[in-house]
Order: C-alpha cells, then sequence, then structure tokens
C-alpha cells in the first residue's frame, strides 16, 4: 500500500503464515536465481507483501544470512556457511571429487552435476559449469526442473506434471535396466542430460551423477563414462566415515 513504512502494522506476514516461512521464502527465491533481486521481485516471488518482506529482510542482513548492496539482495555468507555444513552434501562431494575431476578431463565443455532427492525437486550440491550454462546453470543449491534424468533414478512415487504415469514408469523401467536415465529435453528445451545412480552401503540410491549437454550425440559415451564415474564414487562412499 503506498504511504506505508517498513515495521507499521501492515508488515506483518499474512494470518496464517509463521514469520519463519516467510524468511526462507526469501532466502528460497534467493538461492533459486543466479543474480542480485530488488525488494519488488524478491517479494514476488516469496509470495509476500513488500512491507513485510523489506522488514524480514532487514533482519536478515543483520544476521548475515543476506547481503544488501545499492538496494538489491543476495545470499549472505551466514547461509552459504550454514549450507556447506550439510552432512551429506559433504560427504558426496568428496566421494565424487575424482570421479568428477576424471570426468572433466574425458569430456571437454560438458556441464557436470550431482544431485541429491529432496522434497522440492533435485537439490544440486556440486556442480561443475560447462557449455550449457545459458540456459541452465549447475550451481550448488540449485533445484533441477521436475522430470530430469536423476529424478527418474529417484524413482518418486507421482509423475512430475506433464508426464503420464504410465510414461513416468517406462522411463523407470529403461534406467532400471540400462543403469542410467535420460532427458531429451523433457525439462528445459535445448538440454540433454543422462544420470547414473550413485548407491550408498546398503544399495539405496542417494545421489545421481549427472552430465548435461547441448547435443545430444554426446550422451552414448558420456553414459558409459558416468556408470563408472558413480560405481567409484559408491565405492569411495562406503571408506567414508559414517555421519555422527
Amino acid at each position: 500500500m503506498a504511504g506505508t513504512v517498513p515495521g507499521g502494522p501492515d508488515a506483518r506476514p499474512p494470518r496464517g503464515r509463521p514469520v519463519l516461512d516467510g524468511a526462507f521464502a526469501l532466502l528460497e527465491a534467493l538461492a533459486a536465481h543466479n543474480e542480485d533481486l530488488g525488494l519488488t521481485r524478491l517479494a514476488e516471488h516469496a509470495g509476500l507483501p513488500k512491507t513485510t518482506a523489506h522488514r524480514l529482510l532487514d533482519q536478515l542482513v543483520t544476521l548475515g544470512a543476506v547481503q544488501r548492496r545499492a538496494g538489491r539482495y543476495r545470499v549472505g555468507s551466514l547461509t552459504f556457511r550454514l549450507g556447506q555444513a550439510w552432512q551429506p552434501a559433504q560427504l558426496l562431494r568428496t566421494a565424487t571429487a575424482q570421479p568428477l575431476r576424471r570426468l572433466t578431463l574425458e569430456f571437454a565443455h560438458v556441464g557436470l552435476s550431482v544431485a541429491v532427492p529432496d522434497g522440492g525437486g533435485p537439490l544440486l550440491v556440486a556442480g561443475i559449469r560447462g557449455e550449457v550454462d545459458e540456459l541452465f546453470t549447475l550451481r550448488a543449491g540449485a533445484v533441477l526442473p521436475p522430470g530430469t534424468a536423476a529424478e527418474v533414478l529417484f524413482a518418486p512415487a507421482a509423475p512430475p506434471p506433464g508426464q503420464s504415469g504410465r510414461a513416468w514408469s517406462r522411463r523407470a523401467v529403461l534406467a532400471r535396466d540400462r543403469g542410467v536415465a535420460y532427458d531429451h529435453e523433457e525439462c528445459v528445451p535445448g538440454l540433454f542430460c543422462v544420470a547414473a545412480p550413485v548407491r550408498g552401503p546398503s544399495g539405496n540410491v542417494v545421489a545421481a551423477i549427472n552430465a548435461t549437454v547441448l547435443d545430444p550425440r554426446r550422451l552414448t559415451p558420456l553414459a558409459d563414462a558416468l556408470r563408472r564415474a558413480a560405481a567409484m564414487a559408491g565405492t569411495n562412499l562406503t571408506r567414508l566415515p559414517a555421519p555422527g
């Protein structure tokens, strides 16, 4: 509303939405965009009134969870430090470091990433930038779109929006038979992806190593290399100390 000031009566979160929900919605919006955001766009993405977003951002800036520069916002150092402490990410980055290095030496300009299953979609815990950056930046903290090759490997109970249950089941069966899953522009036009499952000590799929390219002809040679890389990462996981 015009003329209101931050901290006024209308600056409270909408009824039924806790303050923490609003703060995390702002952090999620910042994490989802690879750029600084102004207050108006940030409030819109977080689904908050501007006055509410302004008040919460002031508090997040004071804590160091958000940085503010020239009236625009970005994720702060505190949020980065907290994220780096997430144990599954630490273990997987250690286990996949050598396999990813080998892949970068063997395949130039390929976008590589490591994803884990998460409630909001496959979450990247590591990423190596490649030729696909202009269409989709593979960076730690990014959430992959629904229906990616990694999500096929994680086999959620319900298919993603826009895909029938029968087609989704067929992709899952093919992935089990091949040992890899493919994405032929199902998620982002112009992007082709192959993913191989990383299995934990108990044999369950705990992550996926993904290769994303612009030329689908590169997928076949990448598939064999990703199977080897994922197997090596799984072996490395068995040698690492368990959390706690």
